[in-house]
């Protein structure tokens, strides 16, 4: 709409229409939002992409800064359960590695430091090139390697190895959250940042896993519960790093809002569960009128498995501190005390032995002799030097049991996607990782029977008897 200049030549200028035009516009759904400047403490401003979804705290956006992170990758041990210790590939010694984070616009360098024998990545989710995505450039024992990137979009990113068999690296540990909140600065929140993983002690790649985590440890925020106040926001950055198919993530007590695939630009949904695929995300707010222990957890079958958990809905003390006991206009990141619980927790040790002996653990995991396998040899002494590691669902040694002479050298051909190792008992015999396609040998030179293991799936068994 526009007028005619008096120079009479045509030329149109715009009219800034009247508020109370503006208003019949949005009253017919064309959707004008009306933004005063003079609101400037409004809890819902418009972001720079025109979408007034992201609730923000209006501010000046600071300017980028360049943030700096190492992370080495370990191999180590962890529990992830009372008294279930297990081999563990890490970022700086924890399932799930550091959480990551950065704002919007950002320059991140990151120095990866590999420690551990086998090669590996860090793939980034995120806008990035391909020499920043973390998959051809491998890193090997004792080299490094640095992604330097800028970080975007905003939302709930993730990290991990991309290393084939992929799925065996992440189940391994090789995970983790990367946080990129926006130029604006989203409205105060208590934040919490929750990652799904898994674990299975007899086969990583299989499709039912034996624990489903929430950062790590076996109903960790069910043992120790998630602390919030009576109306606070409650922001929780949800990664899912599991390999199942798609599970609901319930919250107890409340229909909340969701940011689909954790992108804070998508316009946020209503829900009461909200599903999140592997290698997805999601963003969950969340407020609680009322006390109270309120539940949250996958929904099915993963909530046997590890992921039980509650918050625990408290009134503020008159006497709170903004920010700290409380989030009113300031936020309060949980994350420092969710790292310190799982590091707790879990107990790093790089010397320790997985806390299930090889022969109990195969009791324990059901490591099944039928009546066939015995028919079929399975478990019978076999003399041969030769031993195999097949590709199979349920990969074992092939035979486990074997005779050979004093002096005689066996070899262990693996044939399997995966690592595996061979380790004795009591401790003679170590290989280090076997790939596929690799052999590793060991010449007897003492009398006896050798029981051995494999360290990756201590359910793995055999034994060699050495006669003279």
């Amino acid at each position: 709409m526009g007028w005619k200049d008096s120079d009479g030549k045509g030329k149109t200028k715009l009219v800034i229409l009247s508020i109370g035009l503006a208003a019949v516009l949005v009253s017919a759904g064309i959707g004008i939002a009306l933004i005063s400047m003079a609101n400037a403490s409004s809890n819902a401003t418009e972001n720079e992409n025109g979408n007034d979804n992201v609730r923000t705290v209006a501010s000046a956006q600071r300017e980028p800064k360049t943030i700096r992170y190492t992370l080495i990758a370990e191999e180590t041990t962890l529990e992830i359960a009372p008294d279930v210790r297990v081999p563990a590939w890490t970022f700086n010694g924890t399932i799930p590695g550091p959480t990551l984070r950065a704002t919007e616009g950002d320059r991140v360098i990151i120095n990866f430091i590999n420690e551990t024998p086998l090669p590996h990545t860090v793939h980034l989710h995120g806008d990035h090139d391909e020499k920043n995505d973390g998959v051809f450039q491998e890193v090997h024992q004792g080299e490094s390697y640095v992604y330097d990137f800028i970080a975007e979009p905003a939302g709930a990113m993730m990290y991990h190895c991309h290393v084939m068999p992929v799925s065996q690296h992440v189940r391994m540990g090789l995970y983790g959250a990367f946080i990129v909140d926006p130029k604006i600065p989203l409205e105060p929140a208590r934040e919490y940042v929750i990652v799904t993983g898994e674990y299975d002690t007899k086969n990583q790649l299989t499709e039912t896993p034996e624990y489903v985590l929430f950062n790590g440890y076996a109903d960790l925020y069910w043992d120790n519960p998630l602390p919030a106040r009576t109306d606070e926001l409650v922001r929780i950055y949800y990664i899912n790093l599991g390999g199942s198919p798609a599970f609901g993530f319930h919250i107890h007590g409340t229909i909340f809002d969701a940011y689909p695939s954790g992108i804070l630009e998508n316009q946020p949904l209503r829900v009461q569960t909200w599903e999140v695929g592997s290698g997805n995300a999601a963003i969950f707010e969340v407020k609680w009128p009322w006390e109270g222990r309120y539940p949250v957890h996958l929904h099915g079958t993963p909530e046997e498995k590890g992921t039980m958990a509650y918050f625990n809905v408290t009134d503020a003390p008159e006497n709170a501190v903004d920010g700290v006991d409380i989030a009113k206009t300031k936020s309060i990141d949980m994350v420092p005390w969710q790292d310190e619980l799982t590091k707790n927790v879990q107990k790093e040790d790089a010397q320790a032995a997985p806390s299930i002996s090889p022969t109990s653990r195969a009791s324990h995991h059901g490591n099944h002799a039928s009546g066939n396998d015995l028919q079929n040899g399975e478990n019978s002494t076999v003399e041969t030097s030769t031993i195999l590691i097949p590709q199979s669902s349920k990969t074992t040694f092939a035979p486990k049991a074997a005779l050979v002479k004093l002096g005689e050298t066996v070899t262990w051909t693996n044939n399997d996607i995966v690592p595996h190792t061979v380790d004795s008992n009591d401790g003679s015999i170590s290989s280090g990782y076997i790939t596929n396609g690799q052999s590793f040998e060991y010449t007897f030179s003492e009398a006896g029977t050798y029981e051995y293991y494999c360290a990756l799936h201590p359910w793995m068994v055999g034994s060699i008897t050495v006669a003279e």
